[in-house]
């Protein structure tokens, strides 16, 4: 763990205008201390049992995230303002990682023909860069006719374009969009061991490569301590948390519903390093809307590990209402960065016979109120 000095203060030219960061005014130790007091009330208002102590875990004060999205207003790239519907134009952030902060400002040299759109920027763990432009129709027609800033574009970076992820290709005469391309952008650990990551630019993955080496270890200590389990995960995306919990369980049915994040979950797979490969054959994977309907009997399961979207689990709790509690999982593990959905949850999982036993904060939104919870609960 990399912990700043509590008295730490990180400045930013754009403290009173931007509405990026909401804590730039207090050290770390303040924020540290506002997370756990705020998660500790939440909590214990929807009247959760809770552990004597909530873990903190940090990769430090500023400068983690390898992905941010931005938006292009008038000629303004940056984020919106305090109060306001208008975009602050953004030179440097505090919150973007060296490496994407040199991106970033090479990808601001750029003069678009158009006036309005959202970017993502990302840099991978070699360092390769990438771009999706979630540009509407008529402005990627300009962009592919207009050809030279989508040239130049691809000099510097993996270009992705709109919501179906198209790749532009140049065929000598004009650009031409293909199907998505499954790329290395992230990376997730199996027994210490690193595992690349198959997904698009503008799939979704943790913001930070750096602390998510702290997500990893904690999913597997937790799932080191229930031996040969049986796991059924919700929400497995590209495979971030199905991996490394993969590398110490006897099973693993991963469930989602997008068919493009699974595209990249059975791509990580098939490249597994050599000496993790024989873990293949324990992993199943589903596709499905588990929010609505789940067909599993979780009666066959020893652990559930969860990392739902912002409105939680709904549905996908029903099956554990209708066993016995000697019926259900040991084990159930929760991990999530919009902690009210996550309590309310957890108050459900509480009347099915749950206790938290073991709950931490992982930091990967330092200077905002926002971080990402993990949590173990057990069956008593």
């Amino acid at each position: 763990m990399i912990f700043p000095e509590p008295q730490t203060l990180i400045p930013c030219p754009y403290e009173n205008t931007c509405n990026g960061c909401q804590l730039l005014d207090k050290t770390y130790g303040e924020q540290v201390q506002l997370k756990t007091g705020e998660l500790r009330g939440l909590l214990h208002d929807y009247g959760l049992t809770l552990p004597p102590q909530i873990e903190f875990l940090s990769a430090g004060a500023a400068y983690l995230r390898d992905r941010l999205d931005f938006s292009l207003q008038d000629g303004k790239l940056g984020l919106y303002g305090k109060g306001s519907h208008e975009i602050v134009d953004i030179e440097i952030c505090a919150q973007l990682s060296p490496e994407l902060q040199a991106w970033y400002k090479e990808f601001r040299k750029i003069k678009w023909p158009f006036t309005k759109g959202s970017i993502r920027l990302r840099v991978g763990p070699e360092g390769q860069r990438g771009v999706w432009l979630d540009f509407a129709n008529v402005d990627i027609k300009t962009l592919l006719d207009e050809q030279s800033i989508l040239k130049k574009l691809q000099e510097q970076a993996f270009v992705e374009i709109g919501q179906r992820r198209k790749v532009p290709v140049w065929n000598g005469e004009e650009f031409k969009l293909k199907d998505p391309e499954l790329n290395v952008w992230f990376t997730t650990w199996m027994n210490k061991i690193p595992v690349n990551l198959y997904c698009h630019v503008a799939s979704f993955t943790q913001p930070s490569l750096k602390a998510n080496v702290f997500i990893a270890d904690k999913i597997s200590t937790w799932v080191n301590q229930h031996p040969n389990a049986r796991l059924i995960e919700f929400g497995s995306g590209i495979g971030n948390l199905t991996l490394p919990a993969l590398a110490t369980a006897k099973s693993v049915l991963a469930c989602e519903i997008d068919a493009l994040s699974l595209e990249g979950l059975e791509q990580t797979v098939l490249m597994l390093p050599s000496e993790l490969k024989k873990h293949r054959e324990k992993l199943t994977i589903y596709r499905g809307d588990f929010q609505k309907k789940i067909l599993q009997d979780f009666s066959q399961f020893d652990g559930v590990l969860a990392n739902p979207p912002r409105s939680g689990l709904m549905g996908f709790l029903n099956p554990l209402e209708e066993l016995t509690p000697s019926q259900r999982p040991p084990f159930f593990i929760y991990m999530s960065c919009f902690p009210e959905s996550m309590a309310k949850d957890m108050q459900r999982l509480q009347s099915f016979g749950y206790e938290i036993s073991e709950l931490a904060i992982l930091d990967q939104f330092p200077q905002s109120v926002h971080y990402e919870v993990l949590g173990l609960l057990q069956r008593k």
